[in-house]
Order: structure tokens, then sequence, then C-alpha cells
């Protein structure tokens, strides 16, 4: 028997990497077969999932997909609105282990200097698009759309300008999306032929690093008299 395993994570605190999860067991159409099987378990889902995922004797497939809209901030009607893009939608399924990740491009002609990329995810959308209902920030990544600020790293004083020239340079966003949920971004310049490579990771905000801590020595008592 085939089962499509769905999970499906609530982050009531996104800078809380706690979550909940319920879990979607679904069959593949036999005859006889239920439609489904839904265990709400709020502790136990994920040692459920591990469990039948790890059994490889009892001939099940096991497939995860999204359960929310993940996708970027781009801007809109010449920089006066900003809109939300979905790059993977809700209920996109996963890749199976070992398979060729989900990818997806997006091709344009930058008009700025710097490229200012605000990725997040969301439990549902708008009729306009928009995202709602549960939200959580993942990363905030700057690129360098003109050759002349290739060589630097951090970006993130330089301010965001109209680019000066005749010709704006054709950039290319690639996605590729393995079968754990994690997300690569590559970036390229095609006209000055140059790119970076980005991997994104929910809940990144900006906090200072952590530092392992001494060891406490534990202070000798003094002899009782």
């Amino acid at each position: 028997m085939r089962w499509r395993i769905c999970w499906r994570w609530a982050a009531p605190e996104p800078a809380k990497a706690s979550r909940r999860a319920v879990l979607t067991l679904k069959p593949s159409m036999s005859p006889g077969a239920p439609a489904s099987c839904r265990l709400s378990y709020a502790r136990s889902t994920t040692a459920i999932g591990l469990a039948i995922q790890a059994d490889t004797q009892a001939g099940y497939h096991l497939s995860e997909k999204f359960a929310r809209y993940f996708g970027v901030w781009r801007e809109a009607d010449g920089g006066q609105s900003v809109v939300f893009d979905p790059l993977f939608a809700k209920g996109t399924a996963l890749p199976a282990p070992g398979g060729p990740p989900l990818e997806r491009h997006r091709h344009y002609s930058a008009a700025h200097n710097v490229g200012h990329f605000r990725y997040l995810e969301c439990s549902h959308l708008h009729e306009n698009g928009q995202p709602a209902g549960d939200l959580t920030v993942w990363d905030d990544i700057r690129f360098p759309f003109d050759p002349a600020l290739q060589g630097r790293g951090d970006l993130s004083a330089v301010p965001v300008s109209h680019l000066n020239g005749s010709t704006p340079p054709e950039i290319e966003e690639g996605y590729a999306c393995d079968s754990s949920g994690t997300v690569m971004v590559t970036i390229a310049n095609l006209t000055a032929g140059y790119d970076r490579h980005y991997r994104l990771g929910r809940w990144a905000t900006p906090e200072a690093p952590i530092v392992p801590g001494r060891a406490v020595k534990r202070r000798k008592r003094a002899p009782r008299k």
C-alpha cells in the first residue's frame, strides 16, 4: 500500500522554533481503500511519521508537500507598491529523497544597483494575492545588480539607487528545493557573467552569535565543624 504523508506546521511566533504538526495519511487510489486518515497528535505526529518512513519492509511510500506558500516580495507600479511572488505554492509536493529538486526561475531586467530580496511564507493568500494568515519571515539577502559592486560582500550599507546606463543588466533567479525542504537560491547577472549562491533558512532573524560558555567551577564546601 502506498501512503502520502502531508505535514502541516504552525508557528505561533516566528522567533520560536516550536511548531505543531498535523499528519495526514492518504493512500493511493485502490478498490476499498479509505479516502484518508488524519492524525492530530500535537506531540506524536513527527514520531509517527518517522517510524512509518523508517519501516522499509512494510511497503509504505511517503511523500511530503508544502503546507504554506513560500515566496518573495517584489516591487510593482514603478516602485510605488510591493507584491508577493509565490515561488512554491501551498500543496506543492516535495521531491522524493534522492530525486531531482523542484526548480523555479525568474528573468527580468534590473532597474537598481542592488537587489533586496525578502523571503517569507504564509498560510493563506488574499484574493489580491497578498500574504495572509500566519506569516513567517525567512532570509533577507542582497545581490549586486551593478557590476561595480560584485566584489563587495556586505551590501547592507550600500544605498539602493537606479542604475545609470542605456542597457539594464539581465538577471536570472534560480530556486531549487530538495526533499528536506531546503531552498537554494542562485542569482546571476547574465549580462556581466557572475552569480552568487545562497541557502535560505526559516526564522532567519538577525541575532547575536551564540558563544559557548565556559564550564562553571563548583565551589568547594567548607568542612563542617
